[in-house]
Parts: C-alpha cells; structure tokens; sequence
C-alpha cells in the first residue's frame, strides 16, 4: 500500500507483529530493499527526481533515497539477523555518494515503558502524526504494537526522520533520528 497524502490515523497492517524484541534490530546501509507493507512516498524539493520513501517492514523500517528509477540510498533498521546491532544513545556518521547526499548520521535510543504502554503509544502516534509527512502501521493481536516514521525536516541541504519502533511484550519503545546531508 503506498499513501501519498498525509496521514492523520494508523494504518492496520495485515499481518501480525513480528518482531523478536529491541535487542534483536539491526542497522544496516548495505541492505537490500524490502517489500514494504506500507510507504509514504515524498518529492524531495529543488529536485526534479528525487524522492524519500518512508516504509514500515515487518514491524520495522526502511527509508530509501531514490533518483529517477534508481535506489541511492537505504537505511534499514529491522530485525534481520544480520548488520549492526544498535549502539544506544549514541550516533554514527557515515560518508557515502549517494546521489548528491554525502553524509548520513543515525541515532537510536531504547526507553523502557514503566507506565501505561498503551499511553505511550498513543503518545508515538501524536509525536509522529504531528509532522506534514509521516506514516503510523500499528499490528493486530498486540495492543501497542506499532512502527511510526515521521519526515521531519526536508531542504535542498538535508533532509531529516524520526522512526518509533514499539514492543508492547517487553514494554519497550526504540526511538531513531536520521539524518542525510548534501555536499557542500
């Protein structure tokens, strides 16, 4: 499913929740494009090719730079068994030539959950739901269970995302912030 307008409600997937726990997601910028179960497509302003596209996998993410019909850059941060593991509160930088951008920084955090998750997952809906470009997929049969992208910043320079990847059965929220620059 691709959605091109804003969001302002969920997204019920048609699957289950999936995902293992926090401590089983992977970064990766080497990882192939997954099917998605749903995307935001976004143009990217100044370009005439150029597009973010915001997925939610499974109960994870991607986020693909693509120009014209080729994928210049993707980020992944799922539960795939293979790439890094998460370095919390921290943030890493990468340099790479992806099609105009060439610096990317990732950092996550994991929070423990200690009152209402479902609170705090209405809260992920907000937080996420208030930015123009964002995409919410919540997943049947666990209430809370729910992946949250969420453009937040998008110039000609740098273009910015939050993701909230939320596991209601160890009360665990992880939430990421990237971002990609352009060459200066």
């Amino acid at each position: 499913m691709t959605l091109t307008p804003p969001l302002t409600q969920p997204v019920t997937a048609d699957v289950a929740f999936t995902d293992v726990s926090a401590q089983a997601l992977r970064f990766s910028l080497d990882h192939g494009r997954i099917t998605p179960l749903a995307s935001q497509v976004i143009e990217l302003p100044g370009t005439d090719e150029q597009s973010l596209e915001l997925h939610v996998i499974g109960s994870s993410h991607q986020v693909v730079l693509r120009d014209a019909d080729t994928d210049a850059f993707i980020e992944t941060f799922a539960c795939l068994g293979e790439g890094q593991s998460p370095e919390w509160n921290t943030t890493r930088t990468a340099e790479g030539p992806w099609s105009g951008f060439a610096r990317h920084r990732f950092g996550c955090e994991l929070s423990d959950v200690h009152d209402s998750f479902t609170d705090a997952a209405a809260e992920v809906v907000r937080r996420s739901s208030s930015h123009d470009r964002h995409l919410v997929v919540d997943f049947p049969g666990e209430p809370g269970a729910l992946t949250a992208l969420a453009l937040t910043r998008c110039e000609p320079g740098q273009v910015t995302w939050q993701s909230w990847h939320c596991y209601p059965q160890h009360r665990q929220i992880v939430h990421s912030r990237s971002e990609l620059r352009r060459r200066v």
